[in-house]
């Protein structure tokens, strides 16, 4: 949808841009209701208005005048029709390029979902926009996550497992293993996606029957949503939109995820000595 493509506050506001003749498909002016095939080519006329700045401070892990990683916060939502997205917020933490076809505005070129928190890539030039939304198409970026999960969940392997209707396939490999008075065992896992689609890794881990820890949209049984979402973007490898070149991006996990490995063990270690 041109709204979607384009960063439009809302599908009106795009349908008063084809009725103004602002928006052209394939070089000619069009209609509202004319659905998209593959191979069209949509144009904006119209600049481009930065939103309303959402005064929130976002790290900017990496950046160079084409695009930039964001280290994106658990429980914000990317974009959409609201004020409190990193999208709203990146003006506010990362100035627009000087580069050729700079955007008034850097545009986030993927989704991270709102409890889900790490990397998010961002452009900050139209080529590199287009370029990025290319490689996510035909999943030419490798993504790394890092999670927790619930139950004792051993060695390495791979979930082949429809979502949403279509195939998705998740690669994954346990790290470490921590008992818990909670929920006996958790296990911290690497995931890495082969594809993209909404909510694949939570459902491929509670398909296994070891749910993200703090995800109770999956699972009837304990995962301890009082920590939120134990779900985090740790690694992106890329070719660079402009120049070709391989790029790597990665980030530590989150302290708190030690902090919290730490204190149920030590709790479990405790509740032991007061039973012997």
């Amino acid at each position: 949808m041109a709204s979607d493509r384009f960063g439009l506050a809302s599908r009106s506001r795009a349908k008063k841009l084809v009725k103004a003749g602002d928006i052209l498909l394939n070089g000619a002016p069009c209609e509202s209701s004319r659905f998209l095939r593959e191979g069209d080519r949509i144009e904006l006329l119209a600049p481009l208005e930065p939103p309303p700045i959402f005064e929130a401070p976002i790290e900017v892990v990496w950046a160079d005048p084409f695009l930039a990683a964001v280290n994106k916060p658990a429980g914000m939502v990317v974009s959409g029709n609201r004020h409190r997205t990193v999208e709203h917020a990146m003006l506010f933490n990362l100035a627009p390029s000087d580069a050729p076809g700079s955007l008034p505005f850097p545009r986030p070129v993927h989704r991270l979902d709102a409890r889900t928190s790490g990397l998010l890539l961002v452009a900050r030039t139209a080529p590199a926009q287009v370029a990025l939304g290319r490689a996510f198409q035909a999943r030419e970026v490798r993504k790394r996550y890092r999670t927790m999960v619930v139950g004792k969940l051993e060695g390495e392997g791979v979930v082949e497992e429809i979502v949403d209707g279509k195939p998705a396939r998740s690669r994954w490999k346990a790290l470490e293993h921590t008992r818990s008075l909670h929920v006996d065992w958790f296990t911290t896992v690497d995931v890495w996606p082969e594809s993209g689609r909404k909510h694949q890794i939570r459902v491929h881990l509670a398909g296994l029957g070891h749910p993200v820890l703090g995800d109770g949209l999956y699972t009837d049984g304990p995962v301890l949503r009082s920590q939120g979402m134990l779900l985090f973007a740790s690694e992106l490898d890329l070719a660079h939109p402009i120049s070709g070149e391989p790029l790597h991006i990665e980030l530590p996990e989150p302290a708190r995820y030690a902090t919290f490995r730490a204190r149920e063990h030590r709790r479990w270690m405790r509740y032991q000595s007061t039973e012997t």
